[in-house]
């Protein structure tokens, strides 16, 4: 029966994320032209980045736009890196900010306080837009109650497994973000890229210092007060992907438990038909999704944890391994389908993110990133939210970068 809900569940996601996706298909890949270009203002808040900061400042120096309209604040958190010394290199084309060690939230909110242009941007130090980010974003203001805009994010390298996983998961991502913004429920503005009216951001009090994922809570902030966050699939940033396990882990359990903590802490738009699609719909869509995987990951351990005591009791009872196996169709699990149907929907899917990201197909040099981002992502994501519900319930200690 569970397993019966969950075939429905998939086939009700994909057909509603398919429909929003054609009946809007004129607007995935087509940004507004900007009706003025406004005056902007990028935040690039930095701790330890020395490998990264002097790119990052480049990028920005050489985005496409008038640059009487575009200022640029470097915030260096603390760091006992070189980062203050690269940035210091800047001194005459840029701002900067030398503080102690607060965090992320606090070092662009000291950096929101000298802001005076009609929008605001935040860059991570170690992403980098293209030269023509900025002319696909800005037009999305065009409309006065569009707030928020999100970029296209793709990752620099995917040399190692765990980067070939991210680098289709951030493709897909492009696909998906659109869609949400097509359907009015996106509740991330990443920090690499996103774009804020300013107004918004001094009269509610900047970004929450008090949460593991500022940039998420930005975003509810915006749907609860009945705000627009669109969504650029052609103004891409580059961002540098965690390059190993561990550190991916880090990352996600830190992005799983802001989610959580800015789940209740909006948790009124929890199926709340005034809350829109967002809270009467995607919230508690992805309850269901989060349970789902938690599910098979625990179905699976089950299964080849009972399999191993069987071999082991046949082994003690018999004196010898079973190796003979028999099938027939009546033994094909539920599971097994369930695979199936899961990666086939995910190669349309993928297909899709594709054509959303500007990519190309390029089997022969990307097979491995989707036959791990199928075969082995779907268990790290589960594996994910059993580690941040641990994490959870056994600290209470945050996370400033």
């Amino acid at each position: 029966m569970t397993y019966i809900l969950f075939f429905f569940l998939m086939i009700f996601s994909a057909s509603l994320w398919l429909i929003v996706y054609y009946s809007n298909l004129g607007r995935v890949t087509k940004d507004p032209e900007p009706e003025e270009y406004r005056d902007l203002t990028f935040l690039v808040p930095a701790y330890n980045e020395e490998d990264y900061i002097k790119e990052t400042i480049e990028s920005l120096l050489n985005i496409d736009y008038p640059e009487d309209k575009l200022k640029i604040i470097a915030i260096n958190d603390g760091s006992t890196d070189k980062t203050l010394d690269i940035l210091e290199e800047y001194r005459d084309k840029i701002t900067i900010i030398d503080k102690v060690n607060t965090g992320k939230a606090d070092s662009m909110n000291q950096a929101l306080e000298k802001v005076d242009t009609e929008l605001v941007a935040s860059m991570d130090a170690d992403s980098y837009p293209e030269e023509n980010f900025l002319k696909c974003m800005v037009g999305y203001f065009n409309d006065e109650n569009v707030y928020g805009v999100t970029p296209a994010l793709k990752i620099l390298r995917d040399d190692r497994i765990v980067e070939k996983i991210q680098w289709t998961e951030y493709i897909y991502q492009i696909f998906l973000r659109k869609v949400f913004a097509l359907f009015d429920v996106q509740y991330v503005l990443p920090g690499p890229g996103s774009i804020y009216r300013t107004e918004f951001l001094k009269k509610t009090g900047g970004w929450d210092e008090d949460t593991h994922t500022e940039d998420m809570e930005m975003a509810f902030r915006m749907m609860y007060a009945g705000k627009k966050i669109e969504n650029s699939t052609n103004g891409t940033v580059f961002t540098d992907p965690p390059s190993n396990f561990k550190t991916l882990f880090r990352q996600r359990i830190r992005w799983y438990r802001g989610y959580v903590e800015n789940f209740f802490e909006y948790r009124e738009m929890f199926l709340n038909p005034r809350s829109g699609n967002l809270g009467f719909f995607l919230l508690p869509l992805n309850v269901l999704w989060i349970f789902m995987l938690v599910f098979i990951l625990t179905h699976v351990i089950y299964n080849v944890l009972s399999t191993f005591i069987d071999w082991i009791h046949t082994y003690f009872l018999l004196g010898y391994f079973p190796i003979e196996f028999t099938f027939s169709i009546q033994q094909l699990h539920l599971f097994h389908i369930f695979i199936i149907f899961f990666m086939a929907t995910g190669l349309g899917m993928v297909f899709l993110s594709l054509f959303s990201a500007g990519e190309k197909l390029n089997l022969r040099d990307k097979k491995i990133n989707y036959l791990t981002f199928f075969t082995i992502y779907p268990y790290l994501f589960a594996m994910f939210w059993v580690a941040t519900f641990f994490e959870m319930a056994k600290s209470r200690g945050k996370n400033k970068w």
